[in-house]
């Protein structure tokens, strides 16, 4: 009788990729019959990638991977404290350079992993001419100075490409498709098994440079021997003088050397050249972690308002006022508002964001990245990001000092005696305190004369809580008083993003006109207080 054998084996197949550009081959070499002969085992420093081969790093591979580079391309230049010259390890890839022309605003340079077509710039003639692309070919914005940092990142950050991500194009050209198209999708940064593989390979691309042109030792000793010479003090005076002397003198752009500097320990940077609202944020000190920050757009900080209970609750007591692309509490010591009446931090609170800014965690969840046909094209920015608050240990974030601003606040409205009063009562005293007539309140709100008169006198009426808001808001009330004002009256706010939108306006504009206020419920998609809007006419048409 025959014997049936069960064999279970398991196989490493070993192949040899050519990734020269032009050449892209890959060679069967045969089988792995021993796992003490395979790869991993051999070099216990070396680098996993995923199954589509794009390496697994991790924050500490990064210094190896620059190190590895000067090493092999370099080595004068290894532990040099002497700017990188990204030209001197292009050319030894076998990449080449061209200037080209963009129709995307914004966009950088690109990258061809394969064959391509773009509008170049004639070296000769300094004509814009059509000309097919090869690959392993470098496409830099002819926008871009000649020299600089901005140059310099750029061309770093298309070499990282080619030295990165050219195993995962091979792996696409292997199995018979090209890597055509890239879809944006929004996934947390931490769910990294959820990125796509363009989105790793734009995170590595935009790491890996900053190692090449600051490196840890020569950068660390430059920052040391800088710091030494102001004095010591990490204030936000030196930190600022730091960062534009790390970028001058190592060729990078300043945010490339706030970024070396914040992995190399000076955490302070982490609040320097940052933006929110299209605009430069004012400096600020920061020792906060990896992914968290005081900046946040306001729009961001609507977003966060309208869906997270315990921010909005910070918000409405009034403890918390936006200004400078931060919430910071609401006191003298922290604000202060110029000649046009926009709040500003003060000098005390960009020193000391701890004592006065709510926390967000920001996540980014996009790169601005576009790999059509073999070919990566990289933007200014570094994609979409989300914002959350974060409150101490996930409670509420009303401080002790909150707390007893939201005290005081209700007993400045006791000694008033507005508070116990009925809502008719209190209008009338409200508009007394703030010398205001009939006529003028109803031309600093769009409410007609009746209307004013009726919130004064008609004791039986249901008046629209857009109505009411808008009075508190042309009164410039506080929080706390118009809350208990509106608590008084006969309409509530039901639980609408359009009625939180008029909750966050009482919060954060009361200080400014009702017109004002309703453009910018406009502009966030909300149906205005009333027909007076900043900009438009009575029936509803932007102002030339």
């Amino acid at each position: 009788m025959a014997t049936r054998c069960n064999a279970d084996k398991t196989l490493r197949l070993r192949y040899s990729f050519d990734l020269r550009p032009c050449k892209m081959s890959c060679s069967y070499l045969g089988a792995v019959m021993n796992e003490k002969d395979s790869l991993r085992e051999r070099d216990v420093m070396g680098i996993s990638v995923d199954k589509y081969l794009i390496p697994v790093l991790k924050p500490r591979d990064y210094s190896m991977i620059a190190r590895y580079i000067f090493s092999r391309f370099l080595p004068e230049q290894l532990n040099s404290a002497l700017p990188f010259e990204p030209e001197k390890w292009i050319r030894p890839m076998g990449l080449k350079v061209k200037r080209g022309v963009f129709p995307e605003n914004g966009a950088l340079g690109e990258y061809f992993f394969s064959f391509g077509a773009a509008e170049t710039i004639d070296e000769e003639t300094g004509e814009i001419v059509q000309s097919d692309i090869n690959p392993g070919t470098i496409l830099l914005n002819r926008d871009i100075p000649n020299h600089g940092g901005i140059r310099n990142s750029t061309l770093a950050h298309e070499a990282s490409h080619s030295f990165l991500g050219r195993y995962f194009f091979l792996l696409q050209k292997t199995h018979g498709h090209d890597y055509c198209s890239y879809m944006c999708k929004r996934y947390d940064h931490e769910e990294r098994e959820k990125w796509t593989p363009v989105d790793i390979m734009e995170m590595q691309a935009n790491r890996l440079p900053g190692y090449l042109m600051i490196q840890d030792g020569p950068g660390k000793a430059y920052a040391e021997s800088r710091m030494a010479a102001y004095g010591g003090e990490r204030n936000l005076a030196n930190m600022r003088r730091l960062i534009d002397d790390v970028a001058e003198h190592f060729q990078t752009t300043k945010t490339m050397a706030r970024t070396r500097l914040v992995d190399l320990g000076y955490n302070e940077a982490r609040g320097i050249l940052r933006s929110a609202n299209g605009e430069l944020v004012p400096s600020y000190l920061s020792t906060l972690s990896e992914n968290e920050t005081y900046t946040i757009s306001e729009a961001e900080g609507i977003r966060e308002y309208l869906s997270n209970p315990k921010f909005r609750a910070a918000l409405n007591t009034g403890a918390y006022l936006y200004a400078d692309a931060h919430y910071c509490r609401n006191d003298p010591k922290y604000l202060f508002s110029d000649q046009f009446g926009r709040r500003h931090l003060t000098a005390y609170a960009r020193e000391h964001m701890a004592e006065c800014c709510l926390v967000f965690r920001e996540v980014y969840r996009n790169a601005v990245v576009r790999l059509v046909n073999g070919i990566l094209q990289k933007g200014c920015g570094r994609g979409r990001k989300d914002v959350a608050y974060v409150g101490p240990n996930g409670e509420s974030p009303l401080t002790e000092e909150g707390k007893a601003l939201r005290a005081r606040m209700a007993r400045e409205l006791a000694e008033t005696s507005v508070i116990s009063k009925s809502f008719n009562q209190m209008t009338v005293e409200l508009m007394e305190r703030k010398k205001m007539t009939v006529a003028e309140l109803a031309s600093a709100t769009g409410l007609s004369e009746q209307a004013i008169g009726n919130m004064r006198n008609d004791a039986n009426r249901v008046f629209p809580i857009q109505g009411i808001v808008a009075v508190c808001i042309a009164l410039h009330l506080s929080p706390e008083t118009s809350r208990a004002y509106i608590e008084a009256s006969p309409s509530k706010f039901m639980n609408t993003v359009e009625m939180k939108m008029y909750q966050y306006a009482l919060a954060q504009w009361h200080e400014s006109p009702v017109s004002v206020v309703n453009r910018r419920l406009v502009e966030a998609g909300v149906k205005p207080l009333t027909n007076l809007v900043d900009g438009y006419g009575e029936d509803g048409i932007r102002l030339a």
